[in-house]
């Protein structure tokens, strides 16, 4: 059930995605943000009141963390979706299962098995395949392997905090976190949205928040590393839209490389059997 939840919340991620790389420079990247993290807000606050569940988590020192290390990572990931192609900006962001397989041992105790180990290894061989070196070590592409780190000790701490509270109150003080940090840097720099920017937005605000939810609830039922490779299924989504909306076309290595990441999905899967 893990796998296809962290699946479901990868095809929501990179619609995300591609509703991100629509909007491009027409606003700043904490605006946002602010726009992906306080749309939900008051439907997350509604739901914890009327399940009379807690507004506040418990571990606040290890929310904050989350939520500061999970700022850092949209920001990277956003700025590189606006400079680099969709597919390219993903294909870097999916070096974070192996950031986090390192660091599960350390951070939450988990050790990844051996099938584990060889599906997140074909996974990332399939990855050097699909990138290649082609468009140079640019900037955007620096800002994407930051995020991937942040990205994996945000999902390692998100981990942790599955152990003492609820999933829906993780994400609400996620949201809320991130809506002051992004609002006090966007507020220089505002930028008021017109017309169809409000629906992209729109859009990025219900894909995130389905998928944030659905990765939370991957987290509270598997193990990191697990949860983390099946998160490779992004990269195909990615492909797909990339080559609908901005006719990206993949070179041939990409096409290898996805066959690769399929196949360590299966043997993930299959493990888990």
């Amino acid at each position: 059930m893990s796998v296809l939840l962290m699946i479901i919340a990868s095809a929501c991620f990179a619609t995300m995605a591609a509703l991100i790389k629509a909007i491009g420079p027409s606003l700043p990247i904490p605006e946002i943000i602010f726009f992906r993290s306080i749309i939900p807000l008051p439907f997350f606050i509604a739901i914890l009141l009327l399940q009379k569940k807690k507004l506040i988590v418990s571990a606040r020192r290890t929310l904050l963390l989350r939520a500061l290390f999970g700022f850092l990572a949209m920001s990277g990931f956003y700025y590189a979706l606006t400079h680099l192609p969709l597919a390219e900006s993903v294909f870097l962001g999916r070096t974070q299962p192996l950031i986090l397989a390192v660091l599960a041992p350390w951070i939450v105790n988990e050790k990844p098995t051996g099938p584990v180990w060889f599906a997140i290894g074909t996974g990332l061989f399939g990855i050097i395949l699909i990138i290649q070196p082609s468009f140079g070590w640019l900037p955007a592409a620096w800002a994407s392997i930051g995020a991937a780190s942040a990205s994996a000790l945000a999902h390692l701490l998100v981990r942790k905090l599955n152990r003492t509270d609820d999933p829906q109150t993780i994400v609400t003080n996620f949201f809320m976190v991130s809506a002051i940090l992004s609002g006090a840097w966007t507020s220089p720099q505002f930028v008021l949205p017109e017309g169809r920017l409000w629906l992209l937005l729109g859009g990025v605000a219900l894909f995130s928040t389905f998928g944030q939810y659905l990765m939370t609830m991957a987290y509270r039922l598997d193990h990191a590393p697990v949860v983390a490779a099946a998160s490779y299924s992004s990269i195909i989504f990615s492909i797909v839209y990339g080559f609908l909306f901005w006719q990206e076309i993949p070179p041939a290595p990409a096409w290898f490389g996805g066959a690769l990441i399929i196949a360590g999905s299966f043997i993930l899967i299959r493990s888990r059997v």
